[in-house]
């Protein structure tokens, strides 16, 4: 009897265990379905990164829904399934997890208010970054946000590159607020969980996101892409290795880390290395066929926002869309393959190709970055020759932190908006006819000789015009996919107009045949592939076609005394200051100048920030993965498409002059320089 009743107790406390146990699985598993509200949190979140991938035409993932979680749970159990890897799916999930895991400590209203916090700021910044995309092509940066209180002179622009679509970044925000709200209200009984299951929840997903964003950054990194993850040759590419949301923990780690932590020293063989590589660049100079002509010449450069070379000798409904300007490419000396090479900090940055000969950074913009280091410009070069030195832009002074950057390039004398008399704004500032008849009233007072260097802003994005100066007939381009396409035909037909009428200007007050003027575009329209009207006009349907297309802009030099003729050859912003200081009888081989002499037929390379380039046989169009084998190479005469090998060797070349300009600015080396 003792043994029946010690078997039976047996079976009781196995029962008693059984049931207990079950009864933590159903307490554990209710909890973890209690956290519905955080997957579905984590599931909005996905959402909206993966909008900004649909925005930005970069891969997400190349699996659908169920192929992908089969895959995925394929390799747990380790099975080889690649594909999860290709895009940015997973990286995207591991860095949602880690970023929010933190919710799971909290419960009942205080989560939900601090869940709403998160919502808004995340999705701020992922609407930020859709918006700057559309414009820039790249992604927000610490450096950019440093420019943030620029953000309010932009706003127009900004608007104009909103969608309706865009609005479901945000609608979740609204409606977790009002829930907030709703619920704080009713005096609900909330059960609170154990301490134990929320830590232990919160820890589970910490681990999960870590290994979710390590393990395929990891595999990234081994398959080649360390090499651009450190050389951060544009952001996209970092974007490639890190989905959206690691890139602004991987963007922020770097900026604290190369500005605080671990800033660059450079070496005194670093610096000489440097040297040397200018000495065998100047080694290489010859004098132009206009070498010297303009010894002595007042020098006026015209620098035109948002001028591309596709409306040059080209007409709407039988009527030319910039007839002066065609007019000055024909009496004049005319590039038709020059191209802009600007990167984020755009206008300015076109500016400072035109002074430095240097890059732009591919960090921001070198005027906010770099305000303060030593440069070797053409405005101080000028100097020394007798000039003086102004600009004329008809906008905030302290926009792109110009007051603090021209005295450091050589400018003498900065006439900013409150220099200039009242007139219709059009857009950002007095429109540019305005701005042209005063800065032209002004250079007749200067003593000679003089550089003027003149920024308009009357065809900046968003291109809008007051409707009785829309004086070119766009019919036909009349819906609302083609209204920012026509919208540019018409301020670029207006700004056309000033310009004709301040040439004119120029040579009533006599002062034509005593200046060299120098006519060129700052950087694209903005528009993408995607705008029907654009591809279609200029017949960039394929991506070699685009790619040039939006690169060119124009350049017309009035040089007195020359002939006119056009020139079939590449030619950059970088190689103004060396062509001009040549024209101007300097001698650009005593400077430390990155470009080359644009006379030079045979040399001629556009290379732009992100390593893509083109030659006069050759195009190389970078990819956004930043591996140069993922690169597309083609032929220009024919558009056949090549091996990448075909493209390696000028691929280097621009990779080498990338570096060393980024050397230059990261280190001030030019200061360091031996003299």
């Amino acid at each position: 009897m003792e043994k029946i009743k010690l078997e039976y107790g047996n079976i009781m406390r196995k029962r008693e265990k059984g049931v207990f146990l079950l009864e933590k699985i159903k307490t554990a598993g209710k909890f973890l379905l209690s956290q519905w509200d955080y997957a579905l949190f984590v599931l909005l979140l996905l959402g909206k990164v993966y909008y900004f991938s649909n925005v930005s035409g970069t891969l997400f993932t190349t699996l659908g829904p169920f192929a992908y979680a089969g895959e995925f749970v394929a390799w747990l159990f380790g099975g080889d399934s690649d594909r999860i890897f290709e895009g940015v799916l997973l990286i995207s999930i591991g860095t949602i997890l880690l970023g929010t895991f933190w919710l799971l400590l909290l419960y009942g209203r205080k989560r939900l208010f601090w869940m709403a916090i998160t919502n808004l700021v995340l999705s701020f910044i992922i609407l930020a970054d859709t918006l700057y995309f559309r414009y820039f092509e790249d992604i927000i940066s610490v450096t950019v946000l440093m420019q943030m209180r620029q953000v309010g002179d932009v706003g127009e622009s900004i608007f104009a590159l909103f969608r309706l679509s865009d609005a479901l970044l945000m609608a979740d925000v609204l409606l977790m607020a009002i829930l907030w709200v709703v619920i704080s209200r009713k005096k609900t009984a909330v059960t609170k969980p154990s301490g134990f299951a929320k830590v232990g929840t919160a820890l589970l997903v910490l681990v999960l996101g870590w290994q979710l964003t390590t393990v395929p950054f990891n595999k990234s990194m081994e398959d080649g892409g360390a090499w651009q993850f450190n050389k951060l040759i544009s952001n996209m590419r970092v974007y490639n290795f890190t989905g959206l949301l690691g890139f602004h923990s991987a963007n922020i780690t770097r900026y604290i880390d190369d500005n605080f932590i671990n800033r660059k020293v450079y070496s005194e063989d670093e610096i000489s290395e440097s040297q040397d590589w200018f000495d065998g660049r100047n080694a290489e100079r010859m004098p132009g066929p206009y070498s010297g002509m303009a010894e002595g010449k007042n020098v006026i450069v015209l620098q035109v926002e948002a001028l591309q070379n596709f409306v040059l000798n080209r007409e709407v409904n039988g009527e030319e869309i910039t007839p002066n300007l065609n007019r000055l490419a024909q009496e004049n000396l005319y590039f038709p393959n020059f191209y802009e090479q600007t990167a984020l900090g755009r206008t300015s940055d076109a500016e400072f190709l035109l002074n430095t000969s240097l890059y732009p950074t591919a960090e921001g913009s070198a005027y906010m970055l770099y305000a303060e280091n030593t440069y070797d410009a053409l405005p101080s070069i000028l100097k020394e020759q007798g000039y003086g030195t102004n600009v004329f832009h008809p906008y905030k002074a302290s926009f792109w932190n110009r007051y603090i950057i021209y005295p450091q390039l050589g400018i003498d004398t900065f006439y900013s908006d409150d220099d200039f008399e009242e007139a219709e704004v059009i857009g950002w500032a007095i429109n540019d006819e305005a701005m042209l008849d005063q800065s032209l009233e002004e250079m007749a007072t200067f003593t000679e000789p003089f550089y003027s260097h003149i920024v308009t802003l009357t065809s900046h994005h968003p291109f809008e015009m007051p409707e009785e100066l829309q004086l070119l007939n766009t019919e036909g381009y009349d819906g609302y996919q083609d209204r920012h396409f026509k919208n540019y035909l018409q301020s670029i037909h207006y700004v056309d107009q000033a310009i004709g009428k301040f040439v004119d200007g120029l040579e009533q007050k006599g002062m034509l045949d005593d200046t060299m003027l120098v006519i060129y575009g700052d950087h694209s329209t903005g528009m993408t592939a995607n705008t029907k009207a654009f591809v279609e006009f200029t017949e960039a349907e394929d991506p070699l076609n685009y790619f040039e297309t939006n690169k060119n802009v124009p350049l017309i030099l009035h040089i007195p005394g020359a002939e006119p003729k056009t020139f079939s050859q590449v030619a950059s912003q970088l190689d103004l200051a060396p062509t001009l200081v040549d024209v101007l009888g300097g001698d650009p081989a005593q400077h430390h100048f990155i470009g080359r002499n644009m006379w030079d037929a045979e040399g001629g390379r556009a290379t732009f920030r992100d390593g893509s380039f083109i030659t006069s046989e050759l195009s190389f169009i970078a990819s956004s993965d930043g591996i140069y084998d993922n690169g597309s190479c083609f032929w220009r005469m024919t558009g056949e498409a090549m091996g990448v090998e075909a493209c390696e060797e000028p691929f280097k070349e621009g990779s080498k002059e990338l570096q060393i300009s980024d050397d230059v600015l990261r280190g001030d080396l030019l200061k360091k320089f031996e003299r």
